[in-house]
């Protein structure tokens, strides 16, 4: 991806890994986090070098069948994803592991796994899978299954394709079905009988696999940007005496930076306390940041705030580490507030330590405004990507398209902001 003013410049695997094969999808809102804490940020280290090449980036997609959900419903069952699996893009995803491409036989391996727990209390864990593709023979599943390396599935419905010359092994939309020493397994450890039973050759659901190699690492490179133009500030504005600003972060990029090192807190800025969301693990998403100085016209149409403080996200397996300082908050109507940070990046997301507009605010959709004497409050003020800003995230999330209304608005959100400022 070429660089352009006012964008933050991504690696090519910045949302690689867990996310390869859903850069067209919207992040969904719910999945399991790492359960990190926020650390101190007082200075922006670059990730340990990633290992030579040659790398395999990929993931797999396990969707279970309509009719085993039902049937596992039916007897208490619930499915759990375990990390670094998730449902990000709202399908079950395994990471790339490792890969290995031959002539004769090619194996992807994937990580995290899945868990049943019955009502009852028992539970089976499924784990380490393995696909293994052999040459005039249909593609199968291994994995370890209550503590035991089993074949898992054998897939039909699909061919599994292998390019040695590029690298690449592809497989879409396989119908994954139970072995016998499997389903024994499962049926035995959860206690279905009669009816319910996952018999040998159950559709299990639908498996897809890609793995792509990377002979080359390249480090990352940035033009530096346009820096945004400050608002101007009116002769007969007053000055903002105090003020609190705090930004509330998409939940969804939250937990997946959790997946690795999470968030950190540097320079006065604070982190809200943990909340546990969905079911996913405790995390912060919200962020304090200390108040400088600000303005605010005479009509109250027009105000900056600005704070100091620091925050950052960090996720090395996929070349994730950046901070964002010093917030500029503009309040200027709904086409022209904005929040503005100094972004400073490395490793994949290269960024030269430059102010960039992070999100467009729409401040007539707040959940709320109130003013008592001399201190305006908005609580909850909508924050939309910009096009300027989509670079800071890869491009994998679409730019606003200027209307909160229109169709895919909600895909550009990026949290809110609540601001509250006392005039002097």
């Amino acid at each position: 991806m070429g660089a352009r003013p006012g964008a933050v410049v991504p690696a090519r695997r910045l949302l690689a890994g867990g996310l390869a094969l859903a850069v067209l999808a919207a992040v969904a809102l719910s999945a399991s986090g790492g359960g990190v804490s926020v650390a101190s940020a007082s200075s922006l280290e670059p990730c340990p070098k990633p290992p030579p090449a040659p790398r395999f980036d990929g993931e797999g997609v396990l969707v279970t069948a309509t009719g085993v959900k039902k049937l596992l419903g039916k007897r208490g069952v619930r499915q759990k994803l375990l990390s670094p699996a998730n449902s990000f893009t709202g399908r079950p995803t395994y990471p790339l592991g490792n890969a290995s491409l031959g002539k004769k036989v090619s194996k992807v391996s994937l990580s995290g796994g899945l868990r049943l727990n019955s009502r009852r209390g028992s539970r089976i864990r499924i784990s380490s899978m393995k696909l293994v593709v052999r040459k005039n023979s249909r593609p199968v599943v291994s994995a370890m299954v209550a503590g035991r390396r089993v074949r898992l599935f054998r897939i039909g419905g699909a061919r599994a394709r292998v390019n040695l010359g590029s690298g690449v092994l592809s497989l879409r939309g396989g119908s994954a079905r139970l072995s016998a020493s499997a389903s024994k397994l499962i049926r035995r450890r959860l206690g279905l009988r009669g009816a319910e039973r996952l018999s040998t050759g159950r559709q299990w659901g639908r498996i897809s696999v890609y793995a792509a190699r990377n002979n080359e690492i390249k480090e990352p490179e940035a033009e530096v940007p346009v820096e945004p133009p400050f608002l101007g500030r009116p002769n007969d504005s007053s000055d903002i005496t105090s003020a609190s600003v705090k930004w509330r972060v998409r939940e969804s990029f939250i937990r997946y930076v959790a997946v690795g090192s999470g968030t950190s807190v540097a320079g006065g800025a604070t982190a809200d306390p943990p909340e546990a969301i969905g079911g996913a693990t405790p995390l912060a998403y919200s962020f304090n940041f200390p108040f400088s100085d600000g303005w605010i016209s005479p009509d109250q149409d027009q105000a900056a705030i600005h704070g100091t403080g620091k925050v950052g996200f960090r996720y090395c397996s996929n070349t994730i580490n950046f901070t964002v300082a010093d917030p500029e908050i503009e309040l200027n109507g709904d086409s022209d507030s904005r929040l503005i940070f100094r972004v400073d990046g490395t490793d994949g997301t290269a960024f030269p330590d430059s102010r960039a507009v992070m999100v467009q605010l729409i401040p007539s959709r707040a959940t709320s405004r109130t003013t008592e004497g001399n201190t305006t409050t908005y609580t909850d003020i909508p924050g939309y990507i910009p096009q300027a800003a989509t670079g800071i995230f890869a491009d994998f999330y679409p730019p606003f398209p200027g209307s909160a209304d229109a169709p895919g608005a909600e895909l550009s959100r990026f949290g809110s902001l609540t601001v509250s400022f006392t005039a002097g």
